[in-house]
């Protein structure tokens, strides 16, 4: 049974609320606020009902003293008609609900039953908002190498301020987590993180998706959309794969960092938005400002505070941490009875290449325990056969071979037509459809049609690709 706590000087007003609610909920009982608030600090109470205007201490201290104790508590205050202002100011102050009197004693039913719900979704968006930051926590990132060591620091003293953060390294390696730790160790933590993939959203629809658009900006433009800069007001704004950007889109881009002031799509509003920026890119930006896919205003806007996250192979002291870590995580979510990797299935975890870092090796030990989590070890047969081979490490073509065309081509030329071929082959097998291609190549699309271009490579069509080809 919910406990309901009523605070009013008047005892008829008291007696009130508890013949009405006896039935249903556990009513205490204050005349004043500092009995009250000691209620508060003692027992477990879902909803005060509070008077607004009681002599000594008056109501909206005493509210605003409840919530300092209790962040989470849902405040319903009483009211006359003439002192509704109060209301108002007290709702500002975080009242859930008001009542006026005289009151009804099915309104006050309801808008108890209703208050008592969403106080529920107050605890369940907390306990969930929790949940998922734990994942995310700072405490949580796995690293003891000397890389890593100097990038728990960068990001300690980083999250203090609102300092742009550019995070890059390979695809895998955890860079939203990065970004997410800066949020969370900032003061903007208790705000929204609010992240958008570059890559994933055509150029045409991106400008809505940072901006939002206006009803009738466009065909298809229904109804207002609320732009990912405003959902972030006050927060974190992470733009992961920034490099993917269109020249257009950077330029837009550029001119909402300078002012932090934006305009919707077909509208004629001036918005401003509180944001912290943090992005991430998987290239070099200083290659791509030198091939003018990037822009160098926004390149150096942005990388005020560069953090580069090596690669797994490049941190091998930490694959035994991080394959222990994601083990006891996946074996307690997946209630595995596995109690560990065997040595020979260990020593081929550790001498892996991971070329997709951290995702690869968290994917693995997940995918492992799935099938094979009903034994009491994890052997070396279980893992997945590039692992047990170290086929990552082989190589990618006979370099005898490559030095006699040396006396033909040069090493460019003999580079040019490797790459040429590889393109070719992921082109043939996605059916010319570059998006495919370019996942296929472990590359992005923009990185693609700049190599095609360089090649001279034309754009064909899937349909005439699969005759050409066939």
């Amino acid at each position: 049974m919910k406990t309901i706590l009523v605070v009013d000087d008047e005892l008829g007003i008291r007696e009130s609320f508890r013949m009405i609610l006896k039935d249903y909920y556990r009513v205490l009982a204050a005349s004043d606020g500092l009995t009250a608030l000691e209620i508060i600090r003692n027992e477990n109470v879902h909803l005060v009902i509070l008077d607004i205007i009681m002599p000594g201490m008056d109501g909206l201290e005493v509210l605003k003293e409840m919530r300092k104790i209790r962040s989470d508590i849902v405040i319903i205050v009483v009211t006359a008609v003439k002192t509704i202002k109060t209301a108002i100011e007290a709702m500002k102050s975080g009242a859930s609900d008001y009542i006026i009197k005289p009151f009804d004693v099915e309104e006050i039913k309801i808008v108890i039953s209703k208050t008592l719900k969403f106080g529920e979704l107050i605890h369940e968006v907390a306990y969930l908002r929790s949940e998922i930051n734990k994942d995310f926590a700072f405490d949580n990132i796995v690293g003891r190498c000397p890389a890593m060591k100097r990038i728990f620091d960068t990001v300690a003293k980083v999250a203090k301020g609102n300092t742009p953060v550019l995070v890059s390294g390979e695809s895998g390696t955890g860079k939203e987590l990065i970004a997410r730790a800066i949020h969370l160790q900032s003061l903007r933590k208790d705000k929204p993180f609010v992240a958008i993939s570059c890559p994933n959203l055509p150029e045409t629809l991106l400008e809505s998706e940072l901006f939002g658009h206006e009803k009738g900006a466009f065909t298809n433009a229904v109804e207002k959309k609320i732009g990912r800069f405003e959902m972030a007001d006050g927060g974190t704004l992470f733009l992961d794969e920034i490099s993917e950007l269109s020249l257009s889109n950077q330029t837009k881009l550029l001119r909402v960092l300078q002012e932090y002031e934006f305009v919707r799509v077909g509208g004629n509003k001036t918005i401003t938005a509180d944001v912290r920026l943090i992005a991430s890119t998987n290239m070099s930006l200083k290659e791509a400002i030198n091939r003018g896919t990037f822009r160098k205003d926004l390149f150096y806007r942005i990388n005020v505070v560069p953090i580069e996250l090596p690669a797994l192979r490049n941190r091998r002291d930490d694959i035994p941490l991080l394959l222990s870590y994601y083990f006891q995580k996946y074996k307690k979510e997946l209630r595995s009875k596995a109690k560990k990797f065997d040595q020979n299935a260990m020593q081929s975890l550790e001498e892996y290449g991971w070329p997709g870092n951290i995702r690869e090796l968290k994917n693995v030990v997940e995918r492992t325990l799935t099938l094979y989590g009903d034994h009491d070890s994890i052997l070396n047969e279980h893992l997945p056969v590039e692992i047990r081979s170290g086929s990552d490490k082989g190589p990618l073509c006979n370099s005898e071979v490559i030095i006699k065309h040396l006396q033909e081509e040069s090493l460019e030329e003999i580079i040019s037509r490797m790459e040429r071929e590889l393109i070719e082959k992921a082109l043939r097998e996605t059916n010319g459809v570059q998006m495919k291609a370019a996942r296929l190549l472990k590359t992005t699309r923009r990185i693609l049609r700049y190599k095609m271009d360089k090649l001279g490579m034309t754009v064909v069509l899937p349909f005439l690709f699969m005759c050409l080809f066939s």
